[in-house]
């Protein structure tokens, strides 16, 4: 594809380039530049993409959403719950699943002013958030609303101990609000504004809305119209970023993407903090945040970028980070996930771009291999800037340890006795290649899906939600 093409900007540098410049407002289904671009196939590709987007945004949920009406002691139990790093989202029921990421927003809001920096009702939250887990796909063993709220949730912690956010306990006071202590944050982060702390909040709860359960490997390999649309540059999150927008649009949160002062400001911060979950710009974005540990000077916006991309990509790969018991669930529900992947390429004769672990053996080596390669250098970097964030790299070194001990045992026993077990804790079903006929159809090849009908596309099917 042409660089004269009408596509979206490239993702040059890592992502951060694009996460830096100027970029759409989201007026529009996607962000990019809808110019001529004299290309047939590239403009049918174009409108099937909005055609399927357009869709799934105007789906309406509930007004008033059931899981608002909570019993005090289940609310109080779940603010409690929301408290601990121990947090086990796969664990709660779909609508505590839900309630819980609005509790975190509800918390947010005793902030001193956060009301008037950030003018969006609790009730636009409740019908958002509603719509937002609407467009999760539940089919995923691993890329699901729980692991949104995960990662949602992560972030919310790491905000709590670096001073910037109150302790969501505060609910259980009626009333009560709560003011930032410049002296007790951690430095590097006190630049982030009310704005940036919500548009953060977004980020999180939203940087996996619409995931197929595909990788972007596949999407390229599929040739899928994503692919196509996002030139294979992070397209996975461009679609997320894209929806997310669409979905504040859609429950009266748009008008935050436009404001005279700080819309652009927002819309970038968004953009980069989504666009950080990719993990192929990982090292991109460790060479620049090392920069800004150094000392570097750095445009206040971009700093800010920065801070709310170290903060949200180690939400994103928490799992290592948290107890032994609660990594070692969501290890093996992502080593599920690529099965699932891999029974799929093989039934389209696609390269097999994931490597699932056959054995306990295995995914204990593989824990080992991301832990020491990607999650505990980006803590320990982190930690350097935001020393508040110590004691989850330190997590991170006890579980590399853990896992260690893991691989020693399992290898001194008998072979047969270190094969996967069904039935295990460790263990999903695999889905069938025909499951992800419920996928978000553009991440999809297009002879690989089924006829529409009219009522309820299968992706967003009442049987899928």
């Amino acid at each position: 594809m042409s660089d004269s093409m009408g596509r979206r900007r490239s993702v040059d540098v890592g992502g951060l380039a694009l996460a830096l410049a100027d970029q759409g407002c989201g007026h529009g289904w996607g962000g990019w530049e809808e110019t001529d671009c004299g290309e047939t196939r590239y403009a049918e590709v174009l409108i099937d993409v909005r055609h399927h987007t357009e869709i799934i945004v105007s789906q309406e949920g509930d007004h008033v959403p059931s899981w608002l009406d909570m019993h005090p002691d289940t609310r109080a139990r779940l603010i409690h719950s929301l408290s601990s790093w121990h947090f086990e989202p796969h664990k709660l029921p779909e609508e505590e699943v839900i309630a819980c990421s609005y509790i975190l927003f509800e918390a947010l809001y005793r902030i001193e002013n956060m009301a008037h920096k950030v003018p969006v009702s609790l009730s636009s939250l409740a019908t958002f958030l509603q719509h937002l887990r609407q467009l999760y796909r539940q089919g995923n063993s691993y890329h699901n609303f729980q692991h949104a709220l995960d990662v949602f949730q992560a972030v919310y912690i790491f905000l709590f101990y670096s001073g910037l956010v109150p302790p969501v306990t505060i609910l259980l006071e009626d009333g009560r609000t709560w003011e930032r202590d410049k002296d007790s944050c951690d430095p590097l982060v006190s630049c982030l504004t009310h704005e940036d702390l919500f548009a953060l909040y977004i980020a999180a709860v939203g940087h996996d809305v619409g995931h197929p359960g595909l990788t972007n490997a596949f999407m390229r390999n599929a040739k899928t119209p994503l692919s196509v649309v996002y030139d294979d540059k992070s397209v996975l999150e461009q679609m997320h970023y894209s929806l997310i927008m669409q979905i504040m649009r859609h429950n009266d949160l748009g008008f935050m993407l436009d404001r005279p002062q700080t819309g652009s400001s927002f819309r970038k911060l968004l953009l980069g903090a989504v666009l950080a979950t990719d993990m192929s710009v990982h090292f991109d974005f460790m060479s620049e945040f090392r920069k800004l540990v150094d000392g570097a000077d750095f445009p206040e916006l971009n700093r800010r970028v920065l801070v709310c991309q170290a903060l949200i990509k180690c939400a994103d790969i928490s799992n290592p980070s948290r107890p032994y018991l609660v990594s070692q669930h969501w290890a093996a529900a992502l080593e599920s996930e690529w099965s699932s992947q891999l029974l799929l390429e093989k039934h389209l004769q696609l390269p097999h771009t994931v490597k699932p672990s056959d054995s306990r053996v295995g995914e204990a080596r593989g824990q080992i291999w991301f832990n020491s390669t990607f999650a505990r250098p980006l803590f320990e970097l982190v930690a350097q800037g935001v020393p508040s964030m110590e004691r989850f790299a330190q997590q991170t070194r006890e579980n590399f340890a853990l896992w260690q001990a893991r691989v020693a045992e399992l290898e001194a026993e008998p072979a047969e006795h270190t094969e996967q077990v069904a039935g295990t804790p460790l263990a999903w079903p695999s889905q069938a290649p025909n499951d992800f006929l419920t996928a978000f159809p553009p991440a999809l090849p297009p002879s690989f899906r089924l006829p529409e009908d009219p009522l309820f596309p299968p992706f967003y099917h009442p049987h899928n939600r």
